[in-house]
């Protein structure tokens, strides 16, 4: 009985597409369609559909793996699960601390669309203020109020809400149209200065991995979802593909909405609103829209964060089953919330010390986008090495998903490697001197990539050193010696794996 309780309360494929496009149409809709005008003129559209293919790869590969080991957290525990908890440390590092960090984003977001309405109470100069970052602070502790009650309750209050984030998007859109369509704005003398060679950039620089980030949640819940092996790759094929269309259509509007006199000076470069959407439909005089705006800006950030609190304690849960955080984390599930409580804790603590840091949305964006860029390469590689057959399309994507890291700003990216490498110095020194050999082995093959392709700042060496990476931690010699360690790191801790009631593997003595 308590087994078909389990089941029951476990998310439905229409729950998982929901909790996706929940966390795709977050803050993103408010801000990128600018980005990718100024980034890549008409081009913005071409790369849209780039970069949603290469998340339904990205999203497959991880598909692939959480599938065969529907476990919490599932998401940072991929290359643990194909290698070892050393050799997959950088990668769940990189994709925990990015998703912990995108909450104080999307709360700085909703505070950042609330500003014109405030006078100068919530941000001047660019900058939130004191009250700004007191606003931020109580929508935090609102993510941590819905999760509190579990993922029953979070996935009903997301049903809900996602009815209303898409409503808000195509009401607006379907005004815009009406109100007003210049269709030379994609003809002007400036769009010439735009090329083929823009789109990739694009990619990166106007938030599309950003907005597209959402697929992750459904993986990061796998444990939680019925029937996992059918329902997680649909749901990440579903939404990423409605989700694509809902930008394209508001890439579209946003474009051939833009009074003509505002591109006049240097064409879609010399558009800068502070707040896009908020600001068209002030230039267009459509005033009414400013309420249903408003609220938008307060539940498709929110949405977003809320989910990530949830699934980045579960990723935090995961990591430290997998030795790579501490083990209070993962000591006991809390019997009605359906999580780690210390868990939970440690993330809303990380969200809260990055909001109080942070000026801006814009300037947490690209280091978040190159986060999740890092946390992804870690799906191909583990598909890969668990399904030898799978590997030239786990290549492929490998490839593919490393090229974006070219297009990331040195210093971002510099901030990076950093943050990365001193992660994993500390968690190498805490494996004691008698793991040295294995840190060295299993640990810095992906961080001498990372150092290679920052060096490099050149597209074919990148994918050189990538593919020479790919080829060697997915051959099957690599992969068997990394297993060797992991069972012996288990034997040496005389534990063995069991699966507990939520489907999760935990270690008994």
């Amino acid at each position: 009985m308590s087994d078909m309780n389990q089941e029951k309360n476990k998310m439905s494929l229409f729950s998982a597409v929901l909790l996706c496009c929940t966390c795709m149409v977050g803050s993103g809709w408010l801000f990128a369609s600018q980005l990718a005008a100024r980034n890549a003129g008409n081009y913005s559209f071409i790369a849209w559909i780039a970069a949603a293919a290469m998340i339904i790869g990205i999203g497959l590969c991880f598909a692939v793996v959480v599938t065969q080991f529907p476990q919490r957290g599932a998401t940072t525990r991929v290359s643990a699960i194909s290698h070892n908890s050393i050799f997959g440390m950088p990668f769940a590092f990189a994709n925990w601390f990015g998703i912990s960090v995108v909450i104080a984003t999307e709360a700085q977001a909703t505070t950042q669309y609330l500003a014109p309405f405030m006078g100068d109470s919530l941000m001047q100069d660019g900058i939130l203020t004191l009250t700004g970052k007191s606003l931020a602070m109580a929508i935090l502790f609102g993510y941590l109020f819905i999760n509190w009650y579990g993922i029953k309750f979070l996935t009903r209050i997301n049903n809900v809400v996602t009815v209303f984030k898409i409503f808000t998007p195509l009401f607006v859109i379907a005004v815009l149209l009406v109100s007003h369509i210049d269709t030379t704005n994609f003809t002007l003398a400036t769009n010439s200065s735009y090329s083929a060679k823009d789109i990739f950039p694009a990619i990166v620089a106007s938030g599309m991995i950003y907005a597209f980030n959402g697929f992750q949640v459904v993986t990061a819940f796998a444990s939680e979802v019925k029937n996992p092996k059918r329902n997680i790759p649909l749901a990440i094929i579903i939404s990423v593909l409605v989700v694509l269309c809902f930008y394209l259509l508001l890439q579209f509007t946003f474009m051939s909405a833009m009074p003509n006199e505002m591109l006049n000076n240097g064409g879609w470069v010399g558009v800068n609103l502070d707040s896009p959407i908020v600001g068209l439909t002030i230039l267009l005089g459509l005033n009414f829209l400013m309420v249903l705006l408003i609220a938008d800006s307060i539940v498709a950030p929110s949405a977003v964060g809320y989910t990530y609190l949830g699934m980045s304690s579960r990723m935090l849960f995961a990591m430290s089953k997998e030795k790579q955080a501490p083990a209070f984390l993962s000591k006991k599930i809390h019997p009605k919330r359906g999580f780690s409580v210390p868990a939970m804790a440690v993330n809303f603590i990380i969200a809260v010390v990055f909001l109080l840091q942070a000026d801006s949305w814009a300037g947490l964006m690209i280091i978040v986008t190159m986060l999740h860029v890092v946390g992804y390469l870690a799906g191909p590689v583990s598909m890969a090495a668990l399904n030898p057959r799978l590997k030239v399309f786990g290549l492929i994507v490998f490839l593919g998903t490393a090229a974006l890291m070219v297009t990331v700003p040195y210093k971002d990216f510099l901030i990076t490697n950093i943050v990365l490498s001193v992660l994993a110095l500390v968690f190498m020194f805490t494996q004691g001197r008698s793991k040295l050999k294995a840190n060295i082995i299993f640990g810095t093959p992906f961080l001498i990539l990372l150092w290679a392709v920052l060096l490099a700042q050149s597209l074919i060496l990148t994918l050189i050193v990538s593919a020479i990476f790919f080829i060697f931690v997915t051959d099957k010699r690599y992969v068997a010696k990394c297993q060797a360690f992991r069972k012996m790191e288990l034997a040496e801790a005389g534990a063995v794996e069991v699966s507990d009631a939520a489907g999760d593997t935990v270690e008994a003595k």
